[in-house]
């Protein structure tokens, strides 16, 4: 058994006020545009204690699950929830992950720090750092398409 530790920080400037960017990640339609693959399923109560709930495509055969729950969330500013990743009913991961929004000229600095306990070689960090990193800038593009 194995276990990694790990910290990445990104940082992503967006062409829009940090309201515009909250709600892209607390609205469940919006967020599910840029945030989920083709084919997979998405849930989310966007609150302090509630949950977020991602899936892979049914028929992948990874059976990947994303399971996280909120722990603090201060409006347009601050997004802190901690999670978990299986993968075929095996825990790849455990991590908590800060969202920090700050108004910057005429847009939104958005800076995520992600701390993640990696398990028995189910998930690499540096591959997390990149799918997160392709996320954020799914964000941007639609931020940008709206």
């Amino acid at each position: 058994m194995t276990v990694k530790h790990a910290t990445f920080t990104l940082e992503r400037v967006y062409p829009v006020s940090p309201e515009r960017v909250f709600a892209a990640w607390s609205d469940p339609a919006a967020k599910a545009g840029w945030f989920t693959v083709p084919g997979g399923r998405h849930s989310l109560d966007f609150r302090v204690g509630g949950r977020e709930i991602t899936t892979g495509p049914p028929d992948d055969g990874k059976n990947m699950v994303f399971d996280a729950r909120y722990e603090d969330i201060a409006e347009n500013e601050r997004i802190i929830y901690s999670g978990t990743l299986s993968a075929k009913d095996v825990l790849a991961t455990v991590s908590v992950t800060t969202v920090l929004l700050e108004a910057e000229g005429d847009g939104t600095r958005l800076t995520l720090i992600e701390q993640g306990t990696f398990l028995d070689g189910q998930e690499e960090p540096s591959w997390r750092e990149q799918g997160t990193g392709t996320w954020l800038d799914n964000l941007g593009k639609a931020l940008s398409a709206v």
